[in-house]
């Protein structure tokens, strides 16, 4: 039988790439391996929350930084003008509800003093009356009586008007200081923007952005890459997943440490990529060919370090290879 395979070197061939084809089936009910891996980890784009020319760059290119260290600065000038712009827009709201406090307070003098006129002019009119029934009064006091009498309900009608815009302007200088107060809460917000921190420790990144430079709000400026969640992003051919579960062991290497193997475990699984490229913005997409091949579908797969060597550092991007066992 072999005599005849090696007088047909075809069939030798032919029986060769079957037999390795039947392993290679076999192997990947056992294991997983994928050379189109990466490290990755949490990156914090730093981007200008305001408008204006950068005042001061206080970090350099790959620089290491702490959460809380001051990145850069914009010119405060303009946004502490509008502060005080605001804080004088503030205090002259507070003084029209001040001014329009008195003047209720006022106008309910004006009342009391109008219903005691009334009150005195009514007891008048009465005895008056009761006078001219009697004989004892003139008809011209009794029309000075109840002249006296319209005139006193007219001044309380009067004074309950001026009490009602006065009320009307205390409710108006409310709502004008609590205006001045959010125009104020928010220059002052804007200013507290001119200076950038660094959200979380990490490392900056190499970046154009100069002192000088006019910056767009929204503008980006500098990114810095964060030691959290460091992690392998295996981008492992959908084969594979049915058998990839979360916990499982994996072994790996770095292409910023080669030939150490370092052990790990799955950590996350992607549910789903985009089919085309830029399809759905939240979804990954995972080119499917290379140099012109057409390579199965992929999804990624993070995979956490067991222990992330203190001097390996970290670079994100670099290439990794994973293997998987079942």
């Amino acid at each position: 039988m072999l005599s005849r395979f090696l007088r047909h070197p075809v069939l030798l061939i032919v029986a060769a790439v079957l037999t390795l084809f039947a392993l290679y089936e076999i192997s990947v009910r056992y294991f997983a391996y994928t050379g189109d891996a990466y490290v990755d980890s949490n990156v914090v784009v730093i981007a200008s929350q305001v408008a204006g020319p950068i005042s001061e760059l206080l970090v350099q290119d790959n620089e290491p930084v702490t959460a809380g260290q001051v990145l850069f600065r914009i010119d405060q000038t303009p946004f502490a003008l509008k502060v005080k712009e605001r804080e004088s827009a503030l205090a002259q709201a507070q003084a029209d509800l001040a001014l329009a406090n008195d003047e209720v307070s006022a106008a309910k003098a004006t009342i009391a003093s109008a219903q005691a006129v009334a009150t005195n002019a009514n007891e008048t009119l009465a005895r008056v009356r009761s006078l001219a029934k009697d004989g004892f009064s003139p008809e011209a006091q009794l029309d000075v009586a109840t002249r006296d009498v319209a005139t006193a309900n007219a001044a309380v009608q009067v004074a309950d008007s001026a009490l009602s815009v006065a009320t009307r302007r205390v409710a108006v200088a409310t709502a004008d200081i609590a205006n001045a107060e959010a125009s104020l809460a928010t220059a002052q917000y804007d200013l507290s923007k001119t200076v950038v921190s660094a959200p979380a420790p990490g490392r900056v990144t190499p970046f154009v952005i100069r002192v000088g430079d006019y910056m767009e709000r929204g503008t980006k400026v500098v990114a810095i890459i964060t030691p959290e969640r460091r992690r392998v992003v295996a981008n492992m051919a959908e084969r594979h997943l049915a058998r990839v579960a979360l916990g499982q062991r994996v072994w790996l290497t770095l292409g910023s440490d080669p030939w150490v193997i370092h052990g790990g475990h799955v950590t996350g699984i992607s549910p789903g990529v985009a089919r085309q490229e830029g399809e759905v913005q939240v979804l990954p997409y995972v080119e499917p060919s290379t140099d012109w091949v057409r390579l199965p579908r992929r999804f990624p797969v993070e995979v956490t370090l067991d222990d992330w060597p203190e001097d390996l550092g970290l670079f994100l991007g670099a290439d990794a290879r994973v293997l998987i066992w079942f």
